[in-house]
């Protein structure tokens, strides 16, 4: 099986630390999983796997990269192999005994769940503690379903899903690998749009203004000759809108052109891209987003945050008006902005939708839900000769786009 960990050997770090070995003294981990094994509390240790971080024994492959380490099923069991995770370093080293190399990973779920999920066929049960003071045994359903987060109550997109759908395997693995030392990375977003969707791409300018001159001449075929000085004006409007979004970090540019039963829908999309780098703190980017937003809404914005396989995406829902250059000032505008995390946490996707259509709103969310539920991650790896893992100092390894794996968001 592809990737499936070894029974034995030494462990090696991998996911959100640097490599790092269980010292005679050490006691890192997680005192909220500690506190709620002792409590013999599984619904406490559920929400401790998913909100915190557990101990993990690495092993390290014949091409140096980590793999996490099981061990063998209990005698007469039907899998070949147990998960033990720890609660703590300590309880790791008194697991390890005298075992020479000592190395593990801290690790969170969601680089845990996707393992679990492809492994588990031939994980018989995961353990964690095995060697005490207070242990606690899962069937690997059962640790699945512990790792799932519940549905926000304030969710209003019903599209929480944890399940996977959709998603390749290739991609699985990709996810799995996003907190290790030369994992894939998050490098770019794909749209995937139907195809009455006209689409300018803002990074090429050729391209761009040959996109512009094609929807202006669809969208004013009827109207003939005449028409030429409004072509002309909707031209070098929509130049002009598409130069100020490619210099505001803006990769694409898309309008619906469905007809509607009495009138076309009006629909503008634009995709942003941020790279941000590494985390500084303990805030993710996107927490910063949510935190910054949420410091300002209005009394009619809604803010709402969504967990998926491939990562947490908000949603930010409010009224506005239409640009006092083009005369829109006193058109009310739905603005709806989707903030995503790309895979390995250091750049964010931005959709930003705009309809005229405010008294339709919940038609228009769910169109522009269904947008964001049809993208996909494009995932590579570091370059050979890049770095596997940040520095001392912090700096990122350098992200070339080898090897694209697309993942559901």
């Amino acid at each position: 099986m592809t990737d499936v960990p070894h029974s034995g050997g030494a462990p090696r770090p991998d996911a959100q630390q640097p490599p790092a070995s269980v010292a005679p003294r050490s006691d890192a981990g997680s005192v909220a999983l500690a506190r709620a094994l002792a409590a013999g509390d599984r619904a406490a240790v559920g929400r401790a796997l998913r909100d915190d971080v557990v101990v993990v024994p690495i092993l390290d492959r014949e091409d140096g990269t980590p793999q996490v380490q099981v061990f063998p099923a209990p005698e007469g069991s039907v899998r070949p192999y147990q998960l033990c995770l720890f609660s703590t370093t300590q309880t790791l080293a008194t697991f390890l005994q005298d075992a020479p190399e000592r190395a593990f990973s801290m690790r969170r779920r969601d680089s845990m769940a996707p393992f679990v999920t492809r492994h588990g066929a031939a994980l018989e049960q995961v353990v964690i503690d095995p060697a005490g003071p207070s242990p606690m045994t899962f069937g690997v359903a059962d640790l699945l379903t512990a790792l799932d987060p519940q549905p926000p109550a304030d969710d209003p997109t019903g599209l929480f899903d944890e399940t996977g759908t959709g998603i390749s395997g290739e991609a699985l693995h990709a996810l799995g690998t996003v907190e290790e030392p030369g994992g894939f990375r998050g490098l770019g977003i794909e749209l995937n749009l139907p195809e009455h969707w006209a689409i300018i791409e803002l990074d090429e300018p050729e391209r761009r203004e040959r996109q512009i001159r094609d929807i202006v001449k669809q969208q004013t075929a009827k109207l003939g000759d005449r028409s030429a000085p409004l072509r002309r004006d909707l031209r070098e409007k929509l130049i002009e809108v598409a130069d100020k979004a490619e210099a505001a970090g803006g990769k694409v540019m898309a309008y619906l052109l469905l007809p509607g039963q009495e009138a076309t829908l009006a629909l503008n999309l634009t995709l942003y891209w941020h790279d941000l780098g590494p985390e500084a703190g303990s805030s993710s980017h996107l927490q910063r987003v949510q935190d910054r937003i949420g410091a300002d809404l209005g009394p009619d914005d809604a803010l709402t945050r969504t967990e998926t396989l491939s990562g947490p995406f908000l949603r930010h829902v409010r009224l506005g008006q239409g640009s006092e250059e083009v005369g829109g000032q006193n058109l009310p505008l739905l603005l709806v902005d989707y903030w995503a995390e790309a895979p390995g946490r250091q750049s964010v996707a931005r959709l930003s939708f705009s309809t005229p259509h405010v008294g339709i709103r919940d038609e228009m969310l769910r169109l522009t839900d269904k947008v964001l539920f049809s993208t996909e991650w494009i995932l590579g790896q570091p370059t050979e000769d890049a770095p596997a893992a940040p520095d001392s100092d912090g700096a990122p390894a350098p992200v070339a786009p080898a090897s694209p794996s697309p993942a559901v968001v």
